[in-house]
């Protein structure tokens, strides 16, 4: 009986020694923001200020086989690469129709910074000097993106609009 008493409380003493041995951060908890996507938002030409979906809208990056399929909408959160300093982008509209399918090519320029987050999450990429370049057809009228504008040179988080793309 009391070899069972001692190996009872060797037990409860070892679950203890574990429990308190782990620290409540090293897991990094869903809340934490971590690398921003960048957010873009649609907005007709014609009625400056004012929101336009953009119908069968895709979007691909440079040097990918994967094409990400929207939808019809007016905003869109998409990444950045962390490891250059530049990503470009086709963005497609009515991709699913081939006969009016039209293609418009954005670069985005920026600086990497990493940012210490903490423990258990480690370090999360921020874009300093947002800067954009669009890629302009022959003729001019073929390209469905009027204009480009940067509303936030600095992307640190997906709270605010950081571009917004004039059609």
């Amino acid at each position: 009986m009391i070899k069972k008493i001692k190996t009872f409380f060797l037990l409860i003493i070892t679950v203890l020694l574990l429990s308190i041995s782990c620290e409540r951060d090293d897991i990094c908890p869903a809340s934490t923001p971590t690398t921003p996507f960048l957010i873009i938002e649609f907005f007709d030409v014609a009625e400056e200020g004012e929101n336009k979906n953009v119908r069968g809208l895709s979007y691909i990056a440079e040097n990918s086989n994967d094409t990400i399929a929207v939808g019809t909408t007016d905003s869109i959160a998409i990444p950045l690469n962390t490891n250059r300093n530049t990503t470009k982008y086709q963005f497609i509209r009515n991709a699913n129709n081939p006969n009016i399918r039209n293609a418009d090519t954005i670069e985005f320029i920026y600086e990497v910074n990493e940012v210490y987050v903490n423990r258990a999450c480690g370090f999360k990429a921020v874009y300093k000097d947002l800067s954009a370049i669009r890629s302009i057809e022959t003729p001019a009228s073929n390209n469905w993106i009027r204009s480009v504008s940067i509303e936030k040179l600095n992307v640190e988080n997906e709270q605010n609009t950081h571009v917004n793309i004039d059609h």
